[in-house]
């Protein structure tokens, strides 16, 4: 969870789903899956979704969410250093059970590019177990 330095939500060590009520949430523009998953997981509890403001990628969330425009989900890997140390930005994990997504990557099989997808897969995946 992204959220403003000084939000009362940043005092606390996790947050609980239950916690975003009444929130306005950030989201990426529409067709974009993260936006989905987002929503899904927020759909259990009252959140104001930005009408205003539809962001094109993470880092314009993270600036939206500094400049106190509301507070947005971002993936684990989205925020480590140096991103997740960014002035203004506080990062908090949510309590259990955690949301989560699962990633997969599909290519042809005459793809020339094998290797490097498979370099991709392995940082995923190393990521995914750290």
């Amino acid at each position: 969870m992204a959220l403003p330095l000084h939000h009362i939500l940043a005092a606390k060590n996790t947050i609980k789903i239950r916690d975003l009520k009444g929130q306005t949430l950030l989201l990426l523009q529409d067709g974009h899956c993260l936006r989905d998953q987002a929503l899904e997981v927020c759909s259990r509890v009252d959140v104001r979704e930005a009408e205003d403001y539809r962001a094109t990628s993470l880092e314009t969330l993270r600036q939206m969410v500094v400049a106190g425009l509301g507070v947005t989900l971002l993936p684990e890997m989205a925020v480590e250093s140096p991103f997740g140390s960014q002035r203004g930005l506080a990062i908090r994990q949510f309590a259990n059970p955690k949301p989560s997504r699962t990633v997969g990557a599909v290519w042809r099989k005459s793809s020339t590019r094998e290797a490097a997808i498979a370099a991709v897969c392995d940082v995923i995946e190393s990521k995914r177990n750290s």
